[in-house]
């Protein structure tokens, strides 16, 4: 069963969540060195790239672990305090970093226009609130397939955050352990996830569309956690979700389907343990600083190496992108993580 599984040290959860960063990572390399999808080796035979699946996986899991964190500390301020801390300090630095580290390097502008730029100042600030919508430094890598994309992966972030707040709004109203609302709210999520389907509404601009997908994957993981004492870890259930895609090829609801494959396959692999790697990730979660710091690193170096070919991009992108994360989990995200315990009196507390 899965309850067992659970507990910090019994699990790979941390080291999934850093594979899936990576996978997107590979992903996004591909996208950028061709300039659109159509290297990625899933798209052709299912309706996610190779990174919309890891993503998937991203949000599974936060549904499944913050569901057990809000139950293991019920107070809403202690919750809502903890997401703070997750996202904004390492999103914040990764914005100052752009803005006067590499975004000087990077721009077309003299230095002295692009430090008298009121724009270049505040963008450390508008990443926070626009995420991906907000305008990168001017005149950052021109002339590239995606040029001026500096923040494109932040995207998922806010529907993240909204699922933060939905999770926090359930809590409060007692719903996370009615069985009822649970699939109910799973069916929405679906209905409204296979309807946008159907209609072929499934760029990164149908908002429908995600907010569905999203909705779906994470309220998956929510019921997972309700069921942990019920949910069975055997392989059959993987293969008996995989015969789901095969009846369900051609639908709308074969976007759903894909989606309880990833979440089968997340829970059997984070389940097991695997030596020094689970040890490793469960001290140090560098997946966040991998997810930020890729897509930027790449397009740097298709600006100083146009003519580099794919594997050298995916190694050298690689091998910036992971010291980078290192550092950001190390001086950034873990010292934040170290203030949990020191909640604001902004947070309301629930009574």
């Amino acid at each position: 069963m899965l309850a067992p599984h659970l507990a910090p040290d019994q699990n790979s959860f941390n080291l999934i969540r850093l594979v899936a960063a990576l996978t997107v990572l590979l992903s996004h390399v591909l996208i950028i060195r061709a300039g659109n999808d159509r290297l990625d080796p899933l798209l052709q035979v299912t309706p996610f790239t190779l990174g919309q699946h890891a993503v998937n996986a991203f949000f599974f899991l936060s549904g499944l672990m913050l569901s057990q964190s809000v139950e293991r500390r019920p107070d809403l301020s202690d919750y809502l305090w903890a997401r703070f801390l997750r996202i904004v300090p390492g999103l914040f630095v990764f914005g100052l970093l752009m803005a006067f580290v590499a975004g000087p390097l990077l721009s077309s502008s003299h230095p002295l226009d692009y430090f008298s730029d009121p724009h270049t100042w505040i963008y450390p600030f508008a990443i926070l609130v626009e995420f991906a919508r907000a305008a990168p430094p001017h005149h950052v890598f021109q002339g590239l397939p995606y040029a001026e994309a500096v923040n494109t992966p932040l995207w998922t972030i806010k529907y993240e955050i909204l699922a933060y707040v939905v999770l926090a709004a359930f809590s409060a109203a007692g719903w996370t352990r009615r069985t009822g609302t649970l699939w109910g709210a799973l069916g929405f999520a679906l209905v409204l996830f296979t309807a946008q389907a159907a209609m072929e509404q499934v760029g990164d601009t149908s908002h429908l569309y995600q907010l569905g997908r999203y909705g779906f994957c994470f309220t998956l993981g929510m019921i997972a956690y309700h069921y942990r004492d019920r949910v069975s870890l055997s392989p059959w259930w993987l293969i008996g979700s995989v015969l789901l895609v095969v009846l369900t090829r051609g639908t709308a609801l074969e976007h759903a389907a894909y989606v309880v494959v990833v979440a089968h396959a997340v829970m059997l692999a984070g389940a097991r343990r695997y030596g020094a790697l689970t040890r490793a990730t469960q001290r140090h979660d560098i997946s966040y600083g991998v997810y930020i710091y890729h897509w930027p690193v790449a397009q740097a170096l298709l600006v100083e190496l146009p003519d580099i070919g794919m594997p050298a991009l995916l190694a050298l992108t690689l091998v910036i992108t992971a010291p980078l994360a290192v550092a950001s989990w190390r001086f950034i995200e873990a010292p934040a993580l170290r203030f949990k315990d020191h909640v604001p009196r902004l947070f309301l507390r629930r009574a």
